[in-house]
């Protein structure tokens, strides 16, 4: 069978942000994000709810609101209950922990400072209090709620980080630095404690400092997340060190290959932020949100790391990672619109503005407007693309990809042309290049030029299973070069004996060549793997009637019918239930 070939043309990761316990009273429902940080995204129509009667209809009526995914109105039902029971601490927990994950941090404040006052550990309202003094420079008043907070809670991870740039404007640095300690115990912190020490240092003008932290992270720069290395790359520029910069980044791309965000940092031309508490807080804010999705990336862990991307956008509102991280986590619940409002005051001369562009593009295409997308990212090739101008290689493939699944071969041929064209000859994937212009030759029905790509990806990376199996079942279903196909096949298949699409490809084969029990068995396997593919179905049918299963054959038939198949598929199918196959 023919492998999917349907890669996200997100360039960074999804985050899965649903309801969780700990706490707060949620369910295990995604929640829906209608407002959003009016510092990121502007202005976002809200739902204007019915008010119920009652503390009791007012709070399930929040609760409901949470469940069925929309935040605008559990904010509003829960504004409502506090109007009939002003002290319940469930009801303020719960509404502004639903209010800061969107960014609306009005009623999450005043929620929040009534939530501190019954209990002044409560959830996460001392931390979002802190942020708000911390913005308006009340550093004693900031502190004394991040005091409050004890290290072994919810919040207590984030702690050193928080507490560290909380000392930072009233305290010597080695005073704001002691707080780190907690996190040198821990081996997956180190990177992240050592940036911290950098930028500590250099907002207490210890250049000789600062500069010998950030020289021990570009000595494993090719290691290093992309937050990390932004603030490697900002730090050498602050401090007069731009070769230093040039440096590392270009030894990142020498050893990683290509990166679009990397690049974008190296040409840029605009100078860093200035480091201020209140940038430095903010970084804290976002390493934080980073920090608790690096392992176990639970549910409840994604809503909390969304909740500090938000506060880190608080107290910076053009951040542009944080504003990525914040549109990934509202696409992660199918809030499009909501997220590219947020990725959409992505600068344009930010890093992170060419990814923040295909990741609109992608929204629009989850929502079937491929056109737009399309667009989109046309333009973004055209006038965005680094140093190449029209030369980002992901972006024509992010097009390729779009067009190849609406079935528009011919234009996904033009936009892998112009991938190619502009992709290094020494870049690791660009056999996926030719891969992919061959599937839409294929499907265009263009055989020579398919077969002479699938050749060229596999002379790239001989020993790949998607094409060593796409070419070998392409052969299969011409007719032709049987013995290659099967050796194709078998190879694919020693590379990747646990693909459903390999396992039908090999069951496939050996029905041609009349080996029905072997195919059956593959077969079976197959469907197992894959239980909801048509094509697959329909050759397991095929392989019971050669052995005589004839009832189970047609039940096969008529389940691939049920699926998602092709309209010719679906012809001859009819045609099998009629009639069976004809004899050998």
């Amino acid at each position: 069978m023919t492998a999917s070939t349907g890669r996200s043309i997100a360039l960074g990761a999804a985050i899965l942000v649903l309801a969780a316990t700990a706490g707060y009273v949620l369910t295990s429902q995604p929640m829906m994000v209608e407002r959003v940080s009016a510092a990121a995204a502007g202005s976002v129509v809200q739902s204007t709810p019915q008010k119920p009667q009652g503390l009791a209809a007012a709070f399930l009526a929040g609760r409901h609101a949470q469940a069925t995914s929309d935040s605008s109105s559990a904010v509003t039902f829960y504004d409502q209950a506090l109007a009939f029971d002003p002290q319940n601490l469930s009801i303020l927990t719960n509404g502004y922990f639903v209010a800061v994950q969107v960014g609306d941090f009005d009623p999450a404040r005043a929620m929040a400072k009534k939530a501190y006052d019954l209990d002044n550990r409560a959830g996460m309202a001392p931390v979002l209090l802190a942020a708000q003094a911390f913005k308006a420079k009340s550093y004693d008043q900031a502190w004394g709620y991040l005091s409050k907070i004890p290290q072994q809670s919810m919040n207590g991870f984030a702690m050193p980080l928080l507490k560290a740039w909380a000392q930072a404007p009233t305290q010597p640095q080695d005073k704001a630095e002691a707080e780190l300690a907690a996190l040198k115990n821990f081996q997956d912190m180190n990177e992240m404690v050592e940036v911290t020490q950098a930028l500590l240092a250099e907002s207490y003008g210890n250049t000789e400092a600062a500069l010998g932290h950030y020289d021990n992270l570009a000595k494993r720069i090719e290691e290093q997340r992309t937050s990390i290395i932004r603030l490697v790359s900002d730090g050498y520029r602050r401090l007069g060190k731009a070769d230093k910069a040039k440096a590392a980044l270009e030894q990142y791309l020498k050893v990683r290959g290509r990166s679009p965000s990397i690049e974008a940092y190296l040409e840029s031309t605009s100078p860093p932020k200035k480091l201020t508490p209140q940038l430095g807080m903010a970084e804290a804010f976002y390493s934080a949100a980073e920090m608790l999705l690096l392992n176990d990336a639970n549910d409840f862990r994604a809503q909390v790391a969304t909740a500090y991307a938000q506060m880190a956008l608080y107290l910076e509102p053009d951040f542009s990672m944080a504003q990525r991280f914040v549109g990934t986590a509202l696409a992660a619940r199918n809030h499009f619109e909501e997220s590219n409002a947020v990725l959409g005051g992505i600068k344009k001369s930010a890093p992170d503005w060419l990814e923040s562009q295909v990741l609109i593009a992608e929204n629009y295409a989850r929502q079937k407007r491929t056109n737009e997308a399309v667009d989109i990212l046309r333009a973004v090739a055209k006038d965005g693309g680094g140093k190449d101008k029209a030369g980002w290689p992901d972006v024509y493939v992010a097009i390729g990809d779009l067009l190849r699944g609406e079935k528009r071969y011919g234009e996904a041929v033009s936009a892998y042309d112009s991938a190619i064209k502009a992709s290094p000859a020494d870049k690791p994937n660009t056999w996926a290049l030719y891969y992919s212009r061959g599937i839409s030759y294929e499907r265009d029905k263009k055989w020579d030029l398919a077969e002479k790509d699938f050749r060229k990806a596999l002379e790239l990376k001989p020993d790949e299973p998607n094409v060593l199996n796409y070419l070998g079942y392409s052969y299969l279903d011409r007719g032709e070069k049987l013995p290659e196909a099967r050796k194709l096949i078998e190879a694919a298949y020693a590379k990747r004996p646990d693909a459903a699409e390999i396992m039908d490809s090999l069951g496939w084969v050996l029905f041609a060549v009349g080996e029905y029990d072997k195919a059956v068995q593959q077969l079976e396997k197959a469907v197992e793997g894959a239980p909801g593919d048509g094509t697959i179905n329909e050759h397991l049918g095929d392989a019971y009637w050669r052995v005589g299963r004839k009832s189970e054959a047609r039940f096969q038939w008529q389940r691939a019918l049920s699926l998602d198949i092709e309209d010719s598929q679906r012809a001859a199918l009819q045609g099998k239930l009629t009639r069976g196959l004809p004899p050998k």
